[in-house]
């Protein structure tokens, strides 16, 4: 009897035991399957953490990116507004510098053309006062020949007269010098200029 309690007691003891062990190994158990489902937390939180920092970083770099090529684009726009207006600043004093050198030539023009129309205008004048003095000098000259062409008739005829009635002409017209009778009877002689000879008898006019 006693054997078989001692027996029944040590088989409840090994069963509270084997009851413990395995309620201590539940136990570590659970802490294991607990420390490690707080690893894999704090380790998908580090990676959140970490995937969150280098989205930020990521956005930052992006955005700092998008502003230095903003800054670039309006830098790259300034130079090229500036190039263009230096470009039509060149091609406006170029076309003023060619206006300006085309109304020079044209002034030069019209006044080599005005120079040369004053020449040829007072080319003219001289011409017309030349051909005016030699007209006046002609008139002179066949109004001077007319009178003495008139003179030799009236001194022809006075000599055809006054021969045919006496020698009154010897008396009257004896007084003349030979030269002066000859001029009388062969009147209008001119030299090689169109005007009358020095020998001819101008006292008459």
């Amino acid at each position: 009897m006693r054997k078989s309690k001692k027996s029944s007691g040590l088989n409840k003891r090994l069963r509270m035991v084997g009851l413990r062990v395995l309620e201590l190994r539940d136990t570590a158990a659970k802490r294991e399957e607990q420390r490690r489902e707080r690893a894999f937390r704090r380790e998908k939180q580090e990676a959140e953490r970490e995937e969150k920092t280098k989205n930020a970083e990521f956005k930052n770099d992006k955005l700092m990116n998008e502003k230095e090529e903003q800054l670039e684009n309006i830098e790259l726009e300034v130079e090229e507004r500036e190039l263009a207006w230096r470009q039509r600043e060149f091609e406006n004093r170029l076309r003023m510098e060619r206006e300006f050198e085309e109304e020079r030539r044209k002034r030069m023009r019209m006044e080599e053309k005005m120079e040369e129309e004053e020449m040829e205008w007072r080319e003219r004048i001289v011409e017309m006062q030349i051909e005016h003095e030699k007209q006046m000098m002609q008139m002179q000259a066949e109004a001077f020949q007319n009178q003495m062409q008139i003179l030799g008739v009236i001194a022809r005829l006075l000599c055809q007269y006054f021969g045919s009635a006496n020698d009154g002409l010897g008396g009257g017209l004896g007084a003349l010098p030979p030269q002066v009778l000859q001029n009388l009877q062969h009147p209008g002689e001119l030299d090689d200029n169109g005007k009358p000879d020095a020998n001819s008898p101008s006292e008459f006019l």
